[in-house]
């Protein structure tokens, strides 16, 4: 395995976020190559549905991610984050279909039409979310751990991430922003790619219901691994800034920092080990 190219498949995904890299500080060395590995894995992925422009191309992307992960429970991986996942026994005790389905379904993503409301486009994402929420829980918590808040707040980590790229969403002729929102405020897909206080007033229409939801779900129960736990803080921190903000694009897309997160990702990281205890013991 080529040290450098994991390092920079990792870290691709890791500095998106200062959260998540304060998060890392809170692994140690095996949990950082596996956990790293299967974040930066699912990055992959929808890197290929969402920023691929041609959907056969990305089709065949996704087909040969699906080869790579049956070649990997084979022990036969050849890409450097599936070596690293493979190489830790928590990914190998696990069977080939919590591995593929993710990917399946990412296939029948590229096909789907900008949504009409919250709620299609809820149900159109939530058969990726759940796929990528059953694999990273038993990875993270091993067999039998299992909730409906996990699904829900990958779900929503994704929506979030789509809304941050609604350029380029436009550019490729989706919009995150479901139609009847932009109905409401009389635009266009087009039109949403450039900015203007119709813009303004449809994303915080539409912000506000992602507010709400992940809201609902920091208050569910149940496991969340450290990095969707780091990430909904921070998710819910942008959606609020948004809300309030001149510009909501502008400000979703700000970083944060500060003691308050460094604190946080500290709780979030207790909590976890907390829950890693408990399901060992379960």
């Amino acid at each position: 395995m080529s040290k450098n190219a994991f390092d920079d498949y990792v870290m691709q995904w890791r500095d998106a976020s200062p959260q998540r890299a304060l998060a890392w500080l809170f692994l140690r060395h095996d949990e950082r190559n596996c956990f790293g590995a299967l974040a930066a894995l699912v990055h992959e992925w929808r890197k290929a549905v969402r920023e691929v422009r041609e959907s056969q191309v990305a089709a065949v992307k996704l087909g040969w991610w699906r080869e790579e992960l049956q070649r990997a429970t084979q022990g036969q991986a050849r890409h450097p984050l599936t070596q690293a996942l493979f190489a830790d026994v928590r990914a190998r005790s696990i069977p080939l279909q919590c591995w593929a389905s993710p990917v399946d379904v990412a296939v029948g993503l590229l096909a789907l039409p900008s949504p009409a409301n919250v709620t299609t486009q809820f149900e159109a994402t939530a058969p990726f979310a759940n796929a990528v929420a059953a694999l990273e829980t038993r990875v993270w918590f091993g067999e039998g751990a299992g909730s409906v808040r996990m699904p829900r707040v990958v779900l929503l980590a994704g929506l979030v991430s789509t809304a941050r790229a609604l350029v380029a969403e436009v550019e490729h002729g989706r919009s995150p922003v479901p139609m009847n929102l932009l109905a409401r405020h009389g635009l266009t897909v087009e039109a949403l790619g450039r900015d203007s206080p119709a813009r303004r007033a449809a994303l915080r229409d539409y912000l506000g219901e992602l507010e709400r939801a992940a809201s609902d779900a920091a208050r569910m129960q149940g496991p969340l691994t450290l990095f969707r736990a780091v990430d909904l803080q921070r998710d819910r921190q942008a959606l609020g800034r948004a809300l309030h903000a001149d510009d909501p694009l502008a400000a979703l897309q700000a970083p944060a920092h500060g003691l308050g997160n460094v604190l946080k990702t500290w709780r979030a990281a207790r909590r976890w080990r907390g829950m890693v205890r408990n399901e060992s013991h379960a």
